[in-house]
C-alpha cells in the first residue's frame, strides 16, 4: 500500500472511545478547526476519526464532502502525530463557508503552531510507516 494511504484499521469508530477523547483530549483550534489529541487505550496504533456535525450544515452532501476534505489533508500529514493515540478532527465553522484551501492552511497553522509540537515533541514515537 502507497505510504500516505489511511488504512480503514487507522480510522476511530468505538463510540465510547471516541466520547473518551472527546472529555479527555488536549484539543488544538483555530478559527474552523479543531484538532483533539488523546492517549489511546492501550493499543500500538494510533487511530484517527473525523466528526463532521449537522448543527453546522443539514446537507449531508456537505459534509461528506467536509470528511473527505479532512481525511486527505490528514493522509499527507500523518507522521506529525504520536502513536498509540487518538486523534479527532472536527470543523467549527459553517460547511458552507469553508473552502478546501482554508481548511487546509487552518490544519497546517495547527500542527506548526508552539502549542502543537510541544505537546507532541513530550511524546516523540510518530506513526509507524512513515520513514
Amino acid at each position: 500500500m502507497k505510504e500516505n494511504s489511511l488504512k480503514k484499521n487507522l480510522i476511530l469508530k468505538n463510540k465510547d472511545d471516541i466520547t473518551q477523547a472527546l472529555r479527555n483530549g488536549t484539543r488544538f483550534e483555530n478559527d474552523s478547526l479543531r484538532i483533539i489529541i488523546s492517549k489511546g487505550n492501550g493499543e500500538s496504533n494510533f487511530k484517527v476519526a473525523f466528526l463532521v456535525s449537522k448543527k453546522l450544515g443539514k446537507r449531508a452532501v456537505l459534509r461528506n464532502k467536509i470528511k473527505r476534505w479532512l481525511r486527505e489533508i490528514f493522509r499527507y500529514n500523518k507522521n506529525e502525530f504520536p502513536i498509540s493515540y487518538h486523534v479527532i478532527l472536527t470543523v467549527k465553522q459553517r460547511y458552507d463557508q469553508i473552502s478546501y484551501k482554508s481548511l487546509k492552511e487552518d490544519f497546517m497553522e495547527i500542527i506548526t503552531s508552539e502549542k502543537f509540537n510541544n505537546y507532541t515533541s513530550k511524546i516523540i514515537p510518530k506513526v509507524p510507516g512513515t520513514n
